[in-house]
């Protein structure tokens, strides 16, 4: 007993010291097999239908806008609705595409709007951003990528969004197009791997499903432990 215990033993030392080609990280899987595997069966123009029944069974809310007036308008009925007093909004490129930080500031001058200065080399000013954006009752910002099948948002933490606009705010709001959704997340990583290789996209990336859900060993359930209490989207649809 004891030498069959020592000669399995020996197998396994073995395989971890030499692991086979086709187990080892360095090598490259071939993306055309993997791509028919995981083929989507979801047409692209309905992509949009099946994130929002995901979005929406994960509990997020999403609205679809025509053109950047109607996301503006959107964002400004939330706002007053909602008796928001205190707005964050990042340095998403849509952000940034659509003047939202300028438009809303003009539009309702009554409301408090963070805009996130992430560059700062100044630990006390970052320090004093992340107190600010823990007193946010709303978030707006980009995303990367959206996941229909399993309705999810992903996000990349970098200069353009610090991880915290995302997850201090009791609300957060996304802002993203139609061509960013991906069918699944096998077709996601491939397109990820695709366009940056090894070279990952921000210092870190986020996969958000749902509002913050926690629960007990009583299976009580808590919103709002680890993040925000409300998820919402909008699909900017006119986004030439």
């Amino acid at each position: 007993m004891a030498g069959s215990r020592a000669e399995l033993l020996g197998k396994i030392r073995l395989a971890l010291a030499k692991p086979s080609l086709e187990h080892h990280h360095g090598r490259q899987p071939e993306i055309s097999p993997i791509r028919e595997l995981f083929a989507s069966a979801y047409p692209s123009d309905s992509l949009i239908e099946k994130f929002r029944t995901e979005f929406e069974r994960v509990s997020g809310n999403l609205a679809v806008c025509k053109n950047s007036d109607l996301v503006v308008d959107t964002i400004k009925d939330l706002i007053l609705s909602s008796c928001f007093k205190q707005v964050a909004v990042s340095k998403h490129e849509v952000c940034r595409r659509l003047y939202l930080l300028e438009k809303l500031r003009t539009e309702l001058p009554e409301v408090q709007f963070w805009g996130e200065d992430i560059d700062s080399e100044n630990s006390f000013e970052r320090l004093s951003l992340r107190g600010a954006v823990a007193q946010v009752q709303l978030s707006i910002t980009g995303a990367e990528y959206l996941v229909a099948d399993i309705g999810s948002i992903l996000m990349a933490a970098g200069t353009q969004a610090s991880r915290q606009i995302s997850l201090l705010p009791s609300t957060h709001l996304v802002i993203a197009t139609p061509d960013q959704i991906f069918p699944n997340m096998a077709e996601l990583f491939l397109r990820i791997h695709e366009q940056y290789g090894e070279n990952l996209p921000g210092s870190a990336l986020t996969l958000i499903t749902g509002p913050s859900r926690t629960a007990d060993i009583e299976k009580v359930l808590i919103k709002g432990v680890h993040g925000p209490t409300r998820l919402l989207a909008i699909l900017l649809a006119d986004h030439d």
